[in-house]
């Protein structure tokens, strides 16, 4: 069962997009966690299949609702990820 966020705290209510976790010694998963703790929203990104083995489970541990593949030199790579954000977060 994934785990719930407080629902008050500085980040309650926001919204946080994560880039840059490649397992749970990476400085992005430990932001990620203190943002999660604070109250916030988190949606991940994982370059290749390879990371986002690693990097689905921990992002549903905090309960993600959005896991998607992202290669940030890659201009349709970006416009499909934030197409599918503002698609499940309604913006």
């Amino acid at each position: 069962m994934a785990e719930a966020g407080p629902t008050s705290g500085l980040m309650a209510g926001k919204r946080v997009l994560i880039l840059g976790v490649a397992n749970d010694h990476s400085i992005a998963w430990g932001i990620a966690k203190v943002l999660h703790a604070a109250g916030a929203e988190l949606a991940f990104t994982y370059q290749g299949e390879g990371f986002g083995r690693r990097v689905e489970p921990l992002a549903r541990s905090l309960g993600a609702e959005i896991v998607l593949p992202a290669d940030v030199q890659d201009p349709a790579s970006l416009d499909a990820l934030f197409a599918e954000v503002g698609r499940v977060w309604g913006r």
